[in-house]
């Protein structure tokens, strides 16, 4: 379920992680992932906004929009910390203020190396596992 659609400037961070100007226009999504019925977390992605189709078409799945104008996301980076839900996120996530949650942010590329994505997540901690497949 999308819950903000809208074409914006970067802040002065997100134009440095996505190495575009503070002049350049990004696409903002949010929406709240469900699982079951049930929100699960609370997605935000920030991508430059030639990277993507008009705001109107990106619906469902977003690495699907990308995919669509040649820019699937081959590869990136991700980090996982833990804390606490504010009350917004509580209310959103339907949990109690101040219970753990896992903040997830990403950074992705296209097969150009150009960074084609930041998204800042919140997952509940009570319905997020974690699983990482280690190789020698």
């Amino acid at each position: 379920m999308w819950i903000v659609r809208t074409v914006a400037r970067p802040t002065e961070d997100e134009a440095n992680i996505l190495k575009i100007g503070r002049d350049s226009e990004v696409i903002r999504l949010g929406r709240v992932r469900l699982l079951d019925g049930e929100p699960l977390a609370i997605e935000h992605a920030v991508v430059p906004k030639h990277f993507l189709p008009p705001i109107d078409e990106v619906e469902g799945s977003l690495y699907k929009a990308f995919e669509a104008m040649g820019n699937r996301p081959v590869g990136g980076t991700q980090s996982i910390h833990a804390s606490l839900a504010t009350p917004t996120e509580a209310g959103m996530l339907s949990i109690a203020e101040q219970s753990a949650v896992l903040r997830i942010e990403r950074i992705t590329r296209n097969a150009k190396c150009d960074v084609v994505e930041l998204t800042r997540s919140v997952y509940r901690g009570d319905r997020y596992k974690f699983v990482s497949d280690l190789h020698q």
